[in-house]
């Protein structure tokens, strides 16, 4: 009866499926910057007055491997900033997706559980185009 239960205990830890890594090793910088835009987000207004008027969210890498510049355009207002995502000991994987309403922006990254972790927003409301902080965040060293 022992091997039964330890042969069973054995095919049940063999059947678990080990979490797949997906990250890269963290390199302080990027050896060759990619000049197109990494990540994009695009709303067309629809607008009859102005067929290509739209709503435009684009990130675009740094040479250090954390920063990146997000350049942003509503009609023909148009913004850069540049920011730093957290250090999490990989290489960072940023998103974009839609917010609350078509015209909000949420920039973001996925963390070593490929979970999505909001960072900032670009958001136009009544015609006004703004960049925001949602969240911060910090990373520590592993205690000992």
């Amino acid at each position: 009866m022992k091997y039964v239960f330890l042969i069973a205990m054995i095919a049940f830890a063999s059947c678990k499926s080990a979490k797949k890594d997906n990250t890269e090793p963290f390199t302080p910088e990027r050896a060759t910057v990619n000049p197109n835009a990494v990540k994009e987000y695009v709303v067309n207004l629809n607008d009859p007055k102005d067929p290509n008027a739209e709503f435009h969210v684009a990130l675009f890498e740094q040479k250090k491997s954390l920063d990146y510049a997000v350049r942003f355009r509503f009609r023909e207002a148009a913004s850069e900033k540049i920011f730093s995502l957290p250090n999490l000991g990989f290489m960072p994987k940023p998103e974009l997706r839609k917010g609350a309403d078509s015209l909000t922006c949420v920039i973001g990254f996925y963390d070593a559980d490929s979970t999505f972790m909001e960072f900032r927003s670009i958001q136009v409301e009544n015609g006004v185009m703004s960049y925001k902080h949602l969240k911060e965040y910090q990373t520590e060293e592993p205690k000992k």
